[in-house]
């Protein structure tokens, strides 16, 4: 054992001389000091690659901690029909810069990619420098605060309850942003801050206060146990919303139809359905319009059409549930 280990000790010495990864990566620390930077790893056997996982890599140092759901964030860019200001330093491929932008990264960089022959792989460094990305960061937020003013003064100003919802909900979603900037700036330099204009829950408030002036009344045909109709008022008082009977200030129109169908497939019977969801209003007309048809077939013709019901149901829960969502975040006067 003693004479193999002088022989281990050389060995691992000559495999660490082979490695032609340079100081900047395996000394990194010195080369960009934690306290002034964030790094990530990358590589792959390309470059490209190398850059993607690097960007990969950093976006998930990021999302340990930032909080707000990426969906809210595209809510709000499509709503706002803004384009985002993420500089790209170091661009590979389109795709590269697109993980990028939908990550969020700002101010990121890449070291050269180099080859290590041992691993036959590329390897690079992302970095992001801590105090002048901040001050990107803090602009920015700035920014955001101009547009949250803009759509809290359009919510007052407005006498149309659905655009005064649309602009409170815009409001909302540019906290979101906000916030979850500011917890990006938390890693960045813990301590600093742009403080808010309005709070999160006052936003939320503001929100809420405006869907309470938003009724729907609820008209649906063809549905015997009026489960679809308990479906679309489930999606309707989830977003915050009520439904009453009467006049409503939006008005929700369900028609719906299941026949038999023949088809020569012994011992099953087939039935066909149609789905039609329009939501009316008395000054517009139809603001949104939601068709599906489909074919459902059992042992007999109660279980087809259950089966039938049950395929409409779950196309309210998902699709109108999204629909209701856009049609307000992109309603326009």
């Amino acid at each position: 054992m003693k004479r193999l280990f002088p022989l281990i000790i050389s060995l691992i010495f000559i495999w660490n001389c082979s490695s032609s990864l340079p100081e900047w990566f395996q000394q990194r620390d010195d080369y960009y000091p934690p306290d002034k930077y964030i790094v990530s790893e990358g590589w792959g056997e390309t470059p490209e690659q190398t850059i993607e996982k690097a960007a990969i890599n950093m976006a998930q140092i990021f999302n340990t901690k930032v909080t707000v759901e990426k969906n809210l964030l595209e809510r709000y860019e499509s709503m706002s029909n803004m384009k985002d200001f993420n500089e790209y330093f170091y661009e590979f491929s389109e795709e590269t810069a697109t993980l990028i932008s939908e990550q969020n990264l700002v101010n990121i960089m890449f070291v050269e990619p180099t080859y290590d022959k041992r691993s036959k792989s590329y390897f690079t460094l992302g970095y992001i420098e801590r105090s002048s990305t901040a001050r990107i960061i803090m602009d920015r937020m700035k920014r955001e605060q101009e547009n949250l003013e803009y759509y809290v003064r359009m919510g007052y100003n407005s006498q149309d309850p659905v655009m005064t919802y649309h602009y409170f909900t815009g409001a909302w979603l540019a906290g979101t942003k906000n916030k979850m900037m500011q917890e990006q700036l938390d890693i960045l330099i813990p301590g600093l801050s742009v403080p808010p204009i309005y709070t999160y829950s006052e936003l939320e408030t503001f929100k809420k206060l405006a869907a309470d002036k938003i009724n729907f009344s609820i008209t649906v045909k063809g549905d015997s146990n009026d489960r679809l109709k308990q479906a679309v008022s489930k999606i309707v008082n989830e977003a915050g919303f009520s439904v009453v009977e009467g006049d409503a200030l939006l008005k929700i129109n369900v028609n719906t139809q299941i026949k038999k169908i023949d088809i020569d497939q012994d011992p099953l019977v087939f039935v066909s359905w149609e789905f039609q969801l329009k939501i009316d209003n008395d000054s517009d007309g139809t603001g949104l319009s939601l068709m599906k048809d489909g074919r459902e077939g059992s042992t007999n013709v109660e279980n087809a059409q259950m089966h039938a019901y049950e395929n409409m149901q779950a196309f309210i829960e998902n699709e109108f549930n999204r629909k209701l969502v856009e049609y307000f975040d992109t309603v326009k006067q």
